[in-house]
């Protein structure tokens, strides 16, 4: 459960959420996965450096799995960030933009958070993220991709395929290779990829 979702229920109680402690403990919660890693985070360690009760955070969040995909959330805040997509540029530009936006990160700390979260060997958190990010991700893609539909004759399985392959080689990068993602990376995703497949020349 999201800790939108918690604010809900709690305001339905009458117990209306500080929100402005949401954003300090996510950030709490980023710096403690910065510094020690997915395994060695505790409620208990984000409660005392946030400086609020362990109740704060159990009314928002009910797992150290929930608390961690939001935090995630934070570290890229995906409608925010959307809204700087040039949609005046070609095809290609999007993609490379969506991507960039999605999977680049200047923040070191973010960095290391985000290394620690895929590093982690928890499947409800890998499933948890995956859901979170997927919808979003898709439901941007397909709004690009929709112009060139037609043009390009482009069938459901085309647009599913597409989706998948540019978080699939991110991820894979980072979890099998270790490695960083730069914007040549994302832009040979596309390239030799997301594109030929759009131009039908795989």
């Amino acid at each position: 459960m999201s800790h939108e979702k918690h604010t809900t229920s709690e305001e339905k109680r009458g117990r209306p959420l500080d929100l402005s402690r949401n954003k300090v403990i996510l950030e709490t919660t980023l710096d403690l996965l910065a510094e020690n890693g997915y395994e060695a985070l505790t409620i208990e360690a984000v409660a005392i450096k946030a400086k609020v009760g362990k109740g704060t955070i159990y009314r928002r969040w009910s797992s150290k799995v929930e608390l961690v995909i939001d935090a995630a959330t934070l570290m890229s805040p995906f409608e925010t960030s959307i809204g700087n997509l040039d949609r005046n540029q070609n095809l290609r530009g999007q993609l490379i933009d969506l991507l960039s936006l999605m999977f680049l990160q200047d923040n070191k700390k973010y960095q290391k958070a985000m290394n620690a979260i895929c590093n982690a060997v928890n499947e409800q958190l890998d499933q948890g993220m995956r859901d979170t990010s997927n919808w979003r991700y898709r439901n941007v893609l397909e709004s690009i991709l929709e112009p060139y539909v037609k043009e390009y004759q482009l069938t459901e399985d085309d647009i599913e395929l597409i989706t998948d392959i540019g978080p699939a080689l991110v991820m894979y990068n980072l979890y099998s290779r270790n490695q960083s993602t730069d914007v040549h990376y994302i832009e040979r995703i596309v390239d030799r990829f997301m594109m030929p497949i759009i131009l039908k020349q795989v």
